[in-house]
C-alpha cells in the first residue's frame, strides 16, 4: 500500500510493571518531516550436503531516525533528559531572564514508545497507515548548520535512536494498522501511547 506524507510524531515514557507495558508524559515531538526506521535480525544458516538445509531469521531490534521542524522541549526533556537552564541578559539597559535547553555528560534519557501516522492509498481509496514503535531510546540530535548563500537551506533535527523489544511476553517491537479517518488514526497514536 502506497503511503504519503507523516504526521502526528508523539512520544511517551515507557513504562515496564512486571512485563505490563504502558506510557506516560504523551509529548508531541514537533512538526513531522521524516521517520525511518530498520529492523535488524538475528540470522543463522545451516549449511549440509554442501548447500543450505536451514535458514532462520528473528528481529531483535533495529534503528529509528526521526526528523521534524524542530523538537518541542517538553519532548527534548522527555526524549534526552535535557534540563533547563536560565540566563540574564541585558540589552539597551533592559534585562531579561532567557531559558533554554542545557545538554551535559549526566543527562540521561528515557525509553520512549513512539507513534506517527501518515495517508496511505488501498485500492483508490484513502486510509491512514498507523505505527507505534514499542521501545526506543534517544541521544540528543547532532547539528549541522551553515551560512546562507545564493540558496536558503533550512537545517532541522533529526534524531536517532535503538529500537529495542519490549519487555512483554511477547516482545513486541513495532505494530501497525489501517483506519480510515485522520481522526481514528490521531486516537489510535494516542491509545497505543497509553
Amino acid at each position: 500500500m502506497p503511503q504519503f506524507g507523516l504526521r502526528g510524531i508523539k512520544v511517551a515514557k515507557y513504562v515496564n510493571t512486571e512485563g505490563v507495558i504502558s506510557y506516560t508524559d504523551r509529548q508531541v515531538v514537533g512538526k513531522a518531516m521524516q521517520a525511518n526506521f530498520e529492523l535488524r535480525r538475528a540470522e543463522a544458516r545451516l549449511y549440509a550436503e554442501d548447500g543450505l538445509a536451514e535458514y532462520m531469521t528473528s528481529a531483535t531490534g533495529g534503528t529509528v531516525s526521526l526528523g521534524v521542524a524542530y523538537i518541542k522541549d517538553a519532548a527534548q526533556k522527555l526524549m534526552f533528559g535535557l534540563t533547563e537552564k536560565s540566563r540574564n541578559i541585558t540589552v539597551e539597559g533592559a534585562t531579561s531572564e532567557v531559558t533554554g535547553l542545557a545538554v551535559s555528560a549526566k543527562n540521561e534519557g528515557v525509553y520512549v514508545g513512539i507513534g506517527f501516522y501518515c495517508p496511505a492509498m488501498m485500492d483508490g481509496e484513502k486510509k491512514f497507515w498507523v505505527c507505534r514503535i514499542s521501545k526506543a531510546l534517544f541521544g540528543p540530535p547532532s547539528m549541522s548548520l551553515q551560512t546562507k548563500g545564493e540558496t536558503i537551506v533550512f537545517n532541522t533535527p533529526t534524531t536517532t535512536g535503538e529500537m529495542l523489544m519490549d519487555d512483554s511476553d511477547e516482545g513486541l517491537i513495532y505494530e501497525s494498522a489501517y483506519v480510515d479517518s485522520e481522526d481514528e488514526a490521531e486516537a489510535w497514536v494516542d491509545a497505543a501511547l497509553t
